[in-house]
């Protein structure tokens, strides 16, 4: 499973969760733990949420900065050779 299917999992996950235990808490009157519970577990799908989203921006970032490097010493060496050459 790839990191954005996860991301999205746990997003809608939390949305269920915060729904049921809307529903629950208006059905039953008295089950306040068990909202409580729900709400608490839909808390925590978000923040997984946003830790794979975090974690996928960083690999990206990651990416980016390698590939940064790798155009500026080709630029390095780009600028080497028409030094020599202009010589």
């Amino acid at each position: 499973m790839d990191k954005n299917t996860q991301a999205k999992l746990y997003e809608w996950a939390s949305y269920l969760l915060i729904i049921g235990s809307t529903v629950y808490f208006f059905v039953s009157h008295k089950e306040v733990t068990l909202t409580m519970m729900g709400i608490i577990l839909a808390l925590f799908c978000r923040t997984m949420m946003s830790r794979v989203r975090c974690r996928m921006f960083e690999e990206e970032n990651e990416e980016l900065k390698l590939d940064l490097r790798r155009l500026t010493n080709l630029l390095e060496i780009e600028k080497k050779k028409k030094k020599e050459t202009a010589e």
